[in-house]
């Protein structure tokens, strides 16, 4: 996906996360209607395995993921348009990743995946040393989850 694929989006706000432990995942973060936001996710410190899955009710892939690996200093950046959830596993202790984001964070539209949910199946390259319990405890979709309604 390209910047300009995505007509009417903006930059509006930029985060800088930090995770210490390799082997932690964060995510699988989106956020829903009205408020969907693309993200742009760059590595500034470290090594991480970055990964999005596609959650737009009817799109030939629907919850098909899709990783990258992503390391500091090699000038490579993540493209998730709106209908994607977010999530990494860090490769190496201290790693630092800068997200721009083309909405405002809105924790009333936040949702999320469990990044050990089976319907998805991410095949997350390390052992799982860590989980937020805010990411853990999603619940599992359902079979008949429809998806999100862009």
């Amino acid at each position: 996906w390209e910047i300009s694929s995505l007509p009417g989006m903006a930059v509006a706000q930029v985060n800088h996360s930090v995770t210490s432990q390799r082997g932690t995942v964060r995510g699988m973060h989106y956020q829903c209607p009205p408020h969907p936001e693309f993200k742009i996710v760059t590595c500034l410190k470290g090594k991480v395995f970055d990964v999005a899955v596609d959650v737009r009710k009817g799109s030939p892939t629907f919850l098909r993921w899709h990783g990258e690996v992503l390391t500091s200093g090699d000038g490579r950046s993540f493209v998730l348009p709106p209908g994607l959830a977010h999530g990494f596993q860090t490769l190496e202790d201290n790693c630092e990743l800068v997200y721009v984001h083309g909405g405002p964070y809105r924790p009333e539209a936040e949702e999320g995946l469990r990044p050990d949910d089976p319907a998805i199946g991410v095949g997350w390259p390390e052992q799982v040393v860590m989980v937020s319990d805010r990411d853990s405890m999603r619940p599992l979709l359902a079979d008949n989850w429809p998806g999100v309604d862009l």
